[in-house]
């Protein structure tokens, strides 16, 4: 299907659907960066417990990655929640 703009020439409708996809898969590789932020404070904080040679500043260091990580992860979903609801609220 193609769609003619003004000025723009066309414009493929499977671009666009690649598009979207290629946002839902910088979505995925988001979260995955985040739970692995995650899994490697909590292995440095496992080591640290368990006595191992690891210095403190590491582990607090390690753990602010994570939390900032997860922090940027709630404040993009309100952003998507935030944007579904003002799309729920455009009258057609």
């Amino acid at each position: 299907m193609e769609i003619r703009g003004l000025g723009e020439g066309t414009l493929q409708y499977g671009k666009e659907l690649r598009r979207t996809s290629d946002f839902f898969e910088e979505l995925k590789r988001i979260v995955l960066w985040v739970n692995q932020q995650r899994q490697e404070a909590n292995n440095v904080r496992e080591a640290f417990l368990k006595g191992e040679d690891v210095p403190l500043h590491r582990l607090v260091i390690e753990m602010e990655k994570a939390s900032l990580a997860l922090s940027l992860l709630v404040q993009i979903r309100n952003k998507l929640v935030e944007a579904f609801q003002e799309l729920n609220r455009m009258q057609v």
